[in-house]
């Protein structure tokens, strides 16, 4: 078995949300590491310090036309190196992501459930590096349905 590092899968989640950043973690990484509270600012005072996670990710959920990508880690208790990433867009998209080890068959198999609780066809796996987009839109352009988007290398 070939262990592959670094594998990134990214699947549209559809609008901004919350509940959608919270279904992904209980999923993928309950227990995870929360956010350090200077993770992000505000774009109006770069020397706020949010006072919760929950604080800091609804700012960037509620206010519209901004890009903010948490990633969340658990050091422990994680044989498959699991991180989730959620990329908020300025057009007001949410794109998931988990990056972690494993074979091709763990690649397919976090990447079709990660699709399935999203309820999502629009995506893409590929290595090391998330790949471009400019937003939410965009994304859909590239990875959609009627793409073709196998595993890049």
């Amino acid at each position: 078995m070939d262990i592959i590092v670094d594998i990134i899968c990214q699947v549209y989640a559809g609008q901004k949300s919350v509940k959608t950043i919270d279904l992904v973690l209980n999923t993928f990484l309950s227990g995870y590491d929360k956010l350090n509270l200077d993770y992000a600012h505000p774009g109006h005072d770069k020397n706020y310090i949010f006072k919760t996670e929950d604080e800091m990710i609804r700012y960037f959920i509620e206010t519209p036309s901004i890009t903010q990508t948490f990633y969340w880690n658990k050091y422990y208790g994680n044989p498959e190196k699991i991180m989730v990433g959620a990329n908020i867009t300025d057009d007001g998209k949410l794109i998931m992501s988990l990056t972690l080890n494993g074979d091709k068959e763990t690649e397919k198999r976090y990447f079709d459930q990660l699709k399935s609780i999203l309820q999502s066809d629009i995506g893409v796996v590929t290595y090391v590096e998330p790949v471009d987009y400019e937003d939410g839109e965009d994304f859909i352009v590239r990875y959609g349905i009627n793409k073709n988007y196998n595993t890049l290398l």
